[in-house]
């Protein structure tokens, strides 16, 4: 460990951030790179481990990171049993990992998104080079076989104590029991190895998520609690803009989501065009099922963040209809900072950053006819949407703050170094 550990007040730490990917692929990744800008604004040294990829931002680091690794497209049988033992362990992964860390001499590693592409192999060379760990957790891989604590479309938590096997038994992943077996293996191998209790503190971006993984047996020595940041200095420019009509949703497209529902409820609504900003392997079904209801429904394809500001400030509502435990996606903070009232499933993470509904609209998750009434109310009241907006925009600055983030992060790095 290098001198930057014995001191803490004005000494930058040197610090190494783990992602699979480097580019703005989902949220997790999204904050995983505003992450190290943050990192490097208050003067810490940093160094940057992840996946060769085609659409990764240029870093110095990127001679270190290890092979690119796809497991979407047509595989064969043999390749995707090579998949399914890779997506386990990634031996070359773990080599590389262990030459960035001799080379760089971090202080404190710090994880995000590792499964699957980079693989724990990265995580057990860090513990292995006696480099203290921290790991953002950004779902539910390591109590759930197939991540997203659903089995069909309800909440399952039967993999609950490490009874993993629920997952065979319920196709659980994508529904095919090839890819539902190989991550039920590799959950065992992660039980069995023990790397997961090992790590030093846990990060969970919503209570709803840091209590569900312990109330479902993750071995965490320590977890924190850190809201995911976003700015706002703009906020009192953006939420003054009242010129909206419609409705917008922005994410993946699949089925999680609950985009289908969303589609059916608007197709009820008269005046109520829906936009949506995503992809996913859901698409060419939704786009079916718009043009059979004749919702008025447009598809644009992901976007960059300027441009769903954009929208944002065009749209009356933002909806948010996901069916699984929601962490704290980053699209209803980019809304209640511009001001956009949001209308959300009542479950997991959503409930909580909109403060249990007196901070947002709420509705029952999958329930089309409750989805088509809360939308509607929302439309019609004015006023009280309004008021929800305001409150969201104080809320948002006041557990969301950049500043308060880094510096929570910090002083977990500050612990474990001292």
């Amino acid at each position: 460990m290098s001198e930057a550990s014995t001191a803490w007040d004005n000494v930058p730490v040197r610090i190494l951030v783990v992602n699979s990917f480097h580019y703005r692929r989902g949220g997790d990744s999204a904050q995983f790179l505003d992450h190290v800008d943050a990192l490097e604004r208050r003067g810490h040294q940093v160094a940057v481990f992840s996946m060769q990829y085609e659409q990764n931002l240029p870093s110095r680091w990127s001679g270190y990171w290890a092979p690119r690794v796809e497991y979407r497209g047509v595989l064969t049988p043999r390749d995707r049993l090579h998949a399914s033992w890779r997506s386990i362990h990634s031996a070359e992964s773990g080599r590389r990992m262990a030459r960035l860390l001799r080379d760089f001499e971090p202080d404190v590693v710090h994880f995000h998104t590792v499964q699957a592409h980079l693989t724990l192999s990265v995580v057990q060379a860090s513990i292995a080079a006696a480099v203290p760990t921290v790991w953002t957790l950004h779902d539910y891989h390591w109590v759930c076989p197939a991540t997203s604590l659903l089995r069909g479309d309800r909440p399952c938590e039967r993999c609950s104590g490490g009874r993993y096997w629920h997952c065979v038994a319920g196709r659980c992943k994508a529904g095919e029991l090839f890819r539902s077996l190989a991550a039920t293996v590799e959950s065992y191998l992660t039980q069995l190895r023990g790397t997961l209790g090992r790590v030093d503190c846990y990060v969970a971006p919503s209570h709803f998520l840091g209590r569900k993984v312990l109330e479902m047996g993750l071995a965490a020595r320590r977890l924190e609690v850190v809201p995911n940041p976003v700015q706002v200095e703009d906020a009192e420019a953006a939420s003054g803009q009242r010129d909206r009509h419609g409705l917008l949703y922005v994410g993946r497209l699949s089925p999680e989501k609950g985009v289908a529902g969303l589609i059916r409820a608007v197709a009820g609504l008269a005046d109520a065009p829906l936009r949506i900003i995503g992809d996913g392997p859901e698409e060419a079904g939704l786009r079916e099922l718009a043009t059979q209801l004749e919702a008025d429904v447009v598809f644009d394809a992901w976007a960059s963040r300027s441009v769903v500001r954009e929208r944002m400030a065009e749209a009356s509502l933002l909806c948010v209809p996901s069916i699984w435990y929601e962490n704290c996606p980053g699209v209803v903070l980019e809304a209640m900072v511009a001001g956009l009232p949001v209308v959300a499933s009542d479950i997991g993470g959503l409930a909580e950053l909109l403060h249990g509904g007196r901070a947002g609209w709420l509705a029952p998750p999958g329930e089309t006819g409750a989805w088509r009434r809360v939308i509607g109310e929302a439309l019609g009241d004015e006023a009280r949407t309004t008021q929800l907006a305001a409150r969201a925009l104080t809320r948002v600055r006041r557990r969301h703050d950049p500043r308060g983030f880094i510096e929570h992060i910090e002083s977990i790095y500050e612990s474990l170094l001292r």
